[in-house]
């Protein structure tokens, strides 16, 4: 038997945060424990120490989510610098700008497989027709210069093979995965403790970055709405802030003026590395944003036997099947939301018929060892 190739691999993302999530940083580490050497390449926050724990080499980039030509320049040449001293046998690309950035790069000084994630377009279906213009002719530019593209919803497929994005013959979908061994179904009312929250109260919950392009002021009006009905709601909001750090405030403000009773049971908690705690105290998973790569926090709650509502755009659609598995809703629309929201608090039977439809469709399509050995194969066959 031919003993396997050790690859060196570089992924290059805009933040270690997202290097350090729940659904990549299991593979980083499962490809360290094969024997491999992977190097991430990504601005270096408070999650550095996590990445070189599971083994990781850790490039510090200063690359930034907007455009700002001095400072995208400036991390074009230290990623050209970092691929052209490294001798990596992959690089491996997976948001808008560093994906742009570093498929250019890599394709230049002839890495053997570049590959780029798209976790969705940089444009929703309320953005205008240049932001869609541009960002179409940057991914088609980004698109000749790499060996594979991989689509995590059949939307952005569809529309890369539609606009000519990219070649069919280096497109391929892997949707994303969960840990179903961290994130299962349980009891946490350590949790409820923790964030003074009574036991017995319903809580609708979110996972994710606390900005406004999330929607999150839709999500305090659906609960302003239901609260007459539910006087023990609770909404508890788990994420980073520090992109927009006066969107806390800015809901604070919000829930105040729809109601002072409403205003004092929303929670923020910051980032936190205990997800699935979370999940196990949600009466109500809901997710509001109109713009999805995919929705990870979708299955994250599904596999943990939560019932979700989602907007009704690319990513939940994936995942969600309206009415038998989940709730799919129109964007920015509360009332919708809170039918939704609130047929699933009247309807206990409905609940647990949803979620244990939720929780076999995980198992069999989104269990994270799925993501992990597609992609890998991909990896070995491209080198």
């Amino acid at each position: 038997m031919v003993a396997e190739k050790r690859l060196k691999i570089l992924e290059v993302c805009n933040l270690d945060r997202f290097a350090a999530s729940p659904y990549m940083l299991p593979i980083f580490r499962w490809l360290v424990e094969q024997g491999h050497e992977v190097h991430v390449a990504c601005r270096v926050t408070s999650f550095g120490d996590k990445l070189r724990e599971a083994g990781l080499e850790v490039h510090d980039l200063p690359i930034t989510r907007s455009i700002t030509p001095l400072e995208d320049l400036k991390a074009y040449r230290q990623i050209k610098s970092l691929i052209r001293t490294g001798g990596y046998d992959i690089v491996h690309t997976h948001n808008p700008k560093d994906g742009v950035l570093g498929r250019t790069a890599a394709w230049g000084l002839g890495v053997p497989a570049v590959i780029h994630t798209c976790n969705g377009f940089y444009f929703s279906h309320r953005s205008s027709g240049l932001k869609r213009w541009l960002v179409i002719r940057a991914e088609r530019f980004a698109g000749r210069r790499c060996h594979l593209v991989i689509f995590v919803n059949t939307d952005d497929l569809a529309l890369a093979a539609a606009k000519m994005i990219v070649s069919p013959l280096k497109a391929k979908l892997i949707f994303n995965g969960v840990d179903m061994e961290r994130f299962k179904p349980g009891e946490d009312d350590g949790l409820r403790d923790e964030l003074g929250i009574p036991s017995g109260a319903t809580v609708l919950g979110y996972i994710g970055e606390i900005k406004r392009e999330r929607n999150l002021d839709v999500m305090v009006e659906a609960a302003a709405r239901l609260l007459p009905q539910r006087s023990d709601l609770y909404l508890v909001m788990v994420g980073d802030a520090s992109m927009e750090p006066g969107e806390p405030e800015h809901l604070r403000q919000l829930a105040s003026r729809l109601g002072p009773a409403l205003a004092d049971r929303v929670i923020f908690t910051e980032y936190r590395f205990d997800p699935e705690r979370f999940y196990r105290i949600f009466d109500v998973y809901v997710l509001p944003s109109s713009r999805e790569g995919f929705g990870v926090t979708l299955i994250e709650a599904m596999a943990t036997g939560v019932p979700l509502v989602a907007c009704r755009v690319r990513g939940p659609k994936d995942i969600i099947e309206d009415g038998r598995d989940g709730i799919l809703v129109k964007d920015r629309d509360p009332v919708e939301l809170a039918q939704a929201v609130g047929f699933y608090l009247s309807a206990p039977e409905a609940v647990a018929n949803y979620t244990r439809q939720a929780h076999e469709k995980v198992a069999r399509d989104f269990d994270h060892a799925i993501m992990r050995d597609q992609l890998y194969e991909e990896y070995r066959r491209l080198t």
